[in-house]
């Protein structure tokens, strides 16, 4: 829980011209500003910053909302990791509500601060050691050896740890860093015999690993083939802590985000040095996983930077080949519910990307990206590679099977299927029939069973849970009754109070336009006007704060209609949905007891009449 106070701070500390002009050219254009909008391609300035209401929007992409929310989407943040960044600019302290309570818990925003902080001095340890101590020669031999260089390292913050078994713990004797918050970041391990610690990384190349933020918040570490013996792991990395997930961060990502839409999407790659030396030969738009497979919260996080195109690169050893068909399907219904297309490149046998760019250059490998396959089309071909339909009919049916049960997860998995789903699922049909020789329709009969299996399975296996404290909203289409009530309220602080006494909260149909409507109506009792740059700042997620703003921007178009004439017919409205409520059960009534039909006819005649009655006296009026 955040101190609203602090919360509430941050918004009136950090003004929005200033903050989004550090990031886009903004001009002055009557009371707004103007810049080119950063998400698409913008030749004419269409997105729009209003500093009186603290607010910006772009007009193409139809998205808006607060600085917070800016934040979030410039930076790929978390509401949270927002607030913290907006909070630092602003030079204030955030606490939380626990710990001001004295409840003796952590105060997680000063815990986080000061792990950052160590973190940052354990790299700047390591990076000087591999620049500068002889006993780092070793290092960067082998560095040299693959090719990287030394803008590479800097650039990267590449460092070295010496083999032994006390290196960072005797550097940070004296300093504020005690032992035991080196082992919170993963850097020392308690004994297992005795009292103390050792060092977790001994005689490794380092690799920082820093987040979107470029933050150090954990390392990789590469042991040197001379120091490496038969129990060794070539390469380990950082536990998990409070600042690191290894399924939450990709490699590379703070250097590759700015390059994503103008490259076509994020290659993901397998390895440090393989993310390394794509970006040291110009493809800038590369990341790697840490030692995981691709997941959901990997795509998430390219989905923060608008990312719909990943392209994976395997490298060309079987043991690359047998992971990814062991989890192709997984990766396909992960990216058929995220719509983002997927392509898988595996490179020629023995080869893997850092040595492929190393020995044959930049242009050669962006050569073989273009013969990367649909995720689709690496299943077919798997499933088919060295297969004979005519003579091995056993294996030709498992194939077939196997290709049946992929579309099945695949379209199940997406919300509402988009038509190049769709396309993509025939034209595959179609393929499977040629190849194994097989009748399309009987094709479809099974694919149908297959799906009406899937769909029993997750309904036995899903758990429901509706009791989730401010989850985000989706940016649905408000009714039309919702959508006139908040703009009605949003157009006059003052006219807001009469509307409060006549039209509760609970005629609302929508819970996120209830959950506006009484804010604002709390904004009001509270301080006597709506201040809507505190309105935005209520809501978390960006969903909410982008309504705000569409619903504002209307509301403004409409200032000059009669507001009487507008809340007469909002008060009407649920008087009308009652009404057509009671005449439907009564009509069904009748279907149900043909004996009352005329009696319920004529009961059902004379509310027409009375309502048009109604109608007619309020028009007089």
């Amino acid at each position: 829980m955040l101190d609203t106070d602090a919360k509430e701070q941050v918004r009136q500390a950090v003004d929005i011209v200033d903050f989004i002009g550090g990031y886009i050219q903004l001009r002055r254009q009557g009371r707004n500003f103007v810049g080119l909008c950063p998400w698409h391609d913008d030749s004419r300035p269409s997105l729009q910053v209003n500093p009186q209401r603290q607010s910006w929007k772009c007009w193409v992409c139809d998205v808006g909302g607060d600085v917070f929310s800016f934040a979030m989407k410039v930076e790929g943040l978390e509401f949270r990791e927002a607030l913290e960044m907006l909070a630092d600019r602003a030079g204030i302290q955030l606490r939380s509500i626990a710990s001001q309570a004295g409840s003796g818990t952590v105060d997680n925003a000063s815990d986080k601060r000061s792990l950052l902080s160590l973190m940052t001095w354990a790299e700047d340890q390591y990076h000087h050691c591999l620049l500068t101590a002889p006993e780092a020669e070793p290092g960067r031999q082998y560095l040299a050896e693959r090719g990287i260089n030394e803008e590479s390292i800097r650039r990267f913050h590449l460092g070295f740890a010496p083999d032994r078994w006390d290196w960072l713990l005797e550097r940070a004797r004296g300093s504020e860093w005690t032992p035991a918050i080196l082992e919170r970041a993963g850097l020392l391990r308690r004994r297992d015999l005795g009292d103390g610690f050792y060092d977790w990384f001994r005689g490794r190349v380092m690799f920082s690993i820093r987040d979107a933020r470029s933050r150090p918040v954990a390392f990789g570490g590469r042991v040197l083939p001379q120091l490496a013996g038969d129990r060794v792991a070539k390469y380990i990395n950082s536990p998990e802590t409070p600042l690191f997930s290894k399924s939450r961060e990709l490699y590379g990502l703070d250097l590759a985000r700015d390059h994503f839409k103008r490259s076509g999407g994020a290659i993901v790659m397998e390895g440090y040095t393989d993310c390394l030396m794509a970006h040291q030969y110009g493809i800038e738009n590369a990341v790697a996983v840490l030692g995981t497979a691709l997941g959901d919260q990997h795509v998430q996080l390219l989905r923060r930077y608008d990312v719909d195109s990943i392209l994976l690169v395997l490298d060309g050893d079987e043991a690359g080949r047998r992971r990814t068909n062991e989890i192709l399907d997984s990766l396909l219904a992960l990216f058929g519910k995220n719509e983002v297309d997927l392509r898988i490149l595996t490179l020629p046998e023995g080869l893997d990307p850092c040595d492929c760019i190393a020995t044959q250059g930049s242009h050669a490998f962006r050569d073989l990206l273009t013969q990367a396959v649909d995720a689709l089309e690496h299943k077919f071909r798997s499933v088919t590679k060295g297969l004979d339909t005519i003579t091995d009919t056993h294996r030709a049916s498992q194939a077939a099977e196997q290709m049946l049960a992929t579309l099945a997860q695949l379209r199940p998995a997406a919300a509402a299927p988009s038509s190049k789903m769709l396309l993509r699922e025939e034209q595959m049909l179609a393929r499977v029939s040629r190849y194994f020789h097989l009748p399309e329709e009987r094709l479809r009969n099974r694919l149908a069973a297959l799906r009406r299996e899937a769909r029993g399975r997750r309904q036995s296996a899903r758990v429901v849970d509706s009791d989730v404290p401010n989850a985000p909203q989706e940016d649905a289409e408000l009714s039309a009754w919702d959508r006139e009530l908040i703009e009605l309220v949003l157009s006059d602080s003052a006219y807001c109070r009469r509307v409060q006494a006549l039209i509760d909260p609970a005629f609302l149909e929508s819970d996120i336009a209830r959950r506006i409507y009484e804010t604002i109506c709390r904004l009001v009792n509270e301080a006597g006007e709506i201040d809507f740059s505190r309105l935005l700042a209520e809501f978390d997620d960006v969903e909410t704060k982008n309504l705000l703003v569409k619903l504002d921007e209307s509301s403004t178009a409409k200032a000059g209609a009669d507001r009487e004439r507008r809340l007469l017919d909002l008060i009407e409205g649920p008087q009308r949905r009652c009404q057509e409520a009671e005449r439907r059960i009564d009509l069904a009534a009748a279907q149900q007891d043909t004996n009352d039909a005329e009696q319920l006819l004529a009961k059902f005649c004379e509310q027409s009449r009375l309502k048009h009655l109604s109608e007619y006296e309020r028009r007089k009026k």
